[in-house]
């Protein structure tokens, strides 16, 4: 059996997730692609295997996942592989079970038999065509025993861009387009209108490693059993938790003030989570209503905290306004207005008081294997410049501030 530990879990398997980053979402054919307007050929390969991976307490722990079969390290991912493409791409699909049990895949909101769900028995292979659909926020999953096999593993993000526009969004509301026409073009939104290479995705899990200890037994996992005796005891962002999570800039949003980001929030973990953000409120764009339907928001709420749902979807935008608790005049650039707190240093390490946390409200999430999140849900977002898009003092290698800038 594969293990995943800590240094091949941050080379191969973020290869998929770290995604929305520049290093996915940004590949020279999309982009050319969305500037010509050509629809593209897209031929994924997927397989469902077994690995141990490596949790953020380096205890090892069992699980089905999917790899990339094109990728030449051939490695299980958790979670999957990002599958991204634009809206009317032809996408190849071509999964295989190489399990010794029935296996399914499904990602909902696709048509035809990928959008209900196939079944694929060990070791048999199915290809499948469809047409990348309208864009936004997608995931798949095994969809049977529900919900045993996807949060056992087998999970992982599809994003599709629209065609044309200046949103995630192929039909935006008339709320959420005017949101994003004021990017970059009103007094409350300085800077810069979205680009899509501003993105991140946050896909949240838990573990309970008993139900994945009968797995690798071989034993059959009772769906009612596993709703009624569940107690998740690593809570993952893009599978990892605690210090892992909070420090990897794969999922951490990073910019200056004015570049705004957008934040893909999918849920394959057995808890109902409530990520709270620091530093500024954000926009709830869309989510699964409860019928599970992905609905872009007519009505775009502006919070801190916002419920998601197990097997949920949901999209912030994240404006990357100044802080509104920042006190002083607002003319003057924060390099200067508070150069002292932004360049201090201790033991080595940046105390930047913009760097903001983002943890989940769900009780489990901030005690599990007590303490302070040492395997929940929290990661962060950074401010690392002014409006005009020049950065921050470095840090002071002596410990001390940094002297005031004259002005």
């Amino acid at each position: 059996m594969r293990r995943v530990n800590r240094r091949e879990f941050v080379k191969y398997a973020m290869l998929g997730i770290a995604g929305a980053s520049a290093t996915a979402l940004a590949g020279q054919d999309l982009w050319q692609a969305l500037v010509t307007g050509r629809n593209r050929a897209i031929t994924i390969r997927l397989a469902m295997t077994e690995a141990l991976v490596e949790m953020v307490d380096h205890t090892m722990i069992y699980h089905w996942a999917f790899e990339d079969r094109d990728n030449p390290a051939h490695l299980p991912q958790f979670p999957g592989p990002l599958i991204e493409a634009i809206e009317g791409d032809t996408v190849e699909l071509a999964v295989t079970n190489n399990l010794p049990t029935v296996h399914g895949f499904r990602i909902p909101g696709v048509a035809g038999a990928v959008g209900v769900g196939l079944e694929l028995g060990p070791g048999e292979s199915r290809t499948l065509e469809f047409t990348a659909p309208a864009g936004g926020s997608y995931m798949y999953f095994d969809h049977l025993n529900a919900p045993v096999n996807r949060v056992l593993g087998l999970h992982g993000p599809m994003i599709v861009l629209p065609r044309t526009g200046n949103t995630p969004y192929s039909e935006p509301t008339p709320a959420v387009q005017q949101l994003f026409d004021h990017l970059g073009t009103t007094g409350h939104f300085p800077g810069e209108p979205w680009k899509p290479e501003r993105t991140r995705i946050w896909l949240f899990s838990t573990v309970d490693p008993r139900f994945n200890a009968m797995a690798q037994r071989g034993q059959q996992i009772d769906a009612t059993q596993l709703k009624e005796e569940y107690v998740a005891r690593y809570f993952a962002i893009n599978g990892e938790s605690g210090a892992f999570s909070a420090h990897n800039h794969h999922t951490i949003p990073s910019g200056t003030i004015g570049q705004p980001h957008v934040v893909r929030i999918m849920n394959a973990g057995m808890t109902s989570d409530s990520p709270h953000i620091h530093g500024n409120h954000v926009f709830l764009l869309a989510r699964t209503d409860l019928a599970g339907s992905y609905q872009v928001q007519e009505n775009v709420l502006f919070v801190d905290t916002q419920t998601s749902e197990s097997g949920g979807r949901m999209d912030w935008l994240l404006p990357f306004i100044r802080p509104p608790d920042i006190p002083g005049d607002h003319t003057i650039p924060l390099r200067r207005l508070i150069r002292t707190e932004l360049s201090l240093t201790l033991g080595g390490v940046g105390q930047s008081p913009l760097a903001y946390p983002m943890h989940g409200h769900n009780e489990q999430s901030q005690s599990a294997a007590g303490g302070n999140y040492p395997q929940g849900l929290v990661t962060g977002w950074q401010i690392t410049g002014d409006l005009d898009g020049v950065d921050f003092p470095p840090s002071n290698p002596e410990e001390k501030g940094g002297p005031p800038e004259t002005h």
